[in-house]
């Protein structure tokens, strides 16, 4: 049976910290949907790289037009390098490396090497002057397109850049999605959870793995 659930958010549901229904509407804890956790690399104001772990992040495009959309706060310190830089580059790390991800956010300083600090390694870009990081498989250097409010007054804004150069380690090339999920180890990032008709809520987020690969269908089998 299916619950129907108004979205405005319940008076008597307890905040986790003060303040998290103000950056997070409480529905991101009830829909729950596994985000894939980035490396979102921007240079500071004197050059020095900066680094942000980000799970709010969308990559689609068609043809020559794939485009990187990022949600995040105004400001955050990626936000105001990315408008003033014009670019990006987004990393994926695995579950090896979530522990200096996590760093990031403790080495976030307004002058320092936050890459190199939190003890990953800093790798030129080939089309941008944003650093990628050399222990993420796959690594997309970006262009601002455009950026806006989520609407208007929200401190959450949407940023769109265009893909211009993308680097994959060849360990993980494979074909099988199986195969290439297994060695990629992508971290997701699982919210806390809410559950709306108790009320009774777990408010600590966790990580997990995509760790069953199953085929659906073949489409290249269906007709239409």
């Amino acid at each position: 049976m299916k619950h129907e659930i108004a979205v405005t958010t319940p008076e008597n549901l307890a905040e986790f910290w003060p303040g998290s229904y103000d950056l997070f509407s409480w529905l991101d804890y009830v829909v729950t949907i596994p985000g894939a956790v980035s490396l979102i690399t921007t240079r500071k104001a004197n050059g020095a790289p900066n680094a942000c772990l980000h799970a709010w992040g969308l990559l689609v495009g068609d043809r020559d037009n794939y485009t990187s959309l990022l949600a995040m706060h105004d400001y955050f310190h990626t936000y105001a390098n990315i408008v003033r830089e014009g670019e990006w580059c987004v990393n994926y790390p695995s579950l090896e490396h979530y522990s200096q991800g996590f760093e990031t956010i403790n080495v976030n300083h307004d002058d320092n090497d936050e890459v190199t600090d939190a003890g990953l390694t800093v790798e030129t870009a080939k089309r941008v002057q944003a650093p990628r990081i050399a222990e993420c498989t796959i690594s997309l250097e970006c262009r601002l397109e455009w950026h806006r409010p989520l609407y208007e007054g929200s401190s959450w804004v949407l940023v769109a850049g265009k893909v211009v150069h993308v680097a994959v380690d060849e360990t993980v090339m494979a074909t099988d999605p199986a195969e290439r999920m297994q060695a990629m180890r992508l971290i997701y990032n699982i919210r806390g959870l809410i559950n709306p008709i108790s009320g009774e809520a777990n408010g600590y987020n966790s990580l997990g793995l995509l760790n069953e690969v199953v085929k659906a269908f073949d489409p290249r089998a269906q007709e239409g």
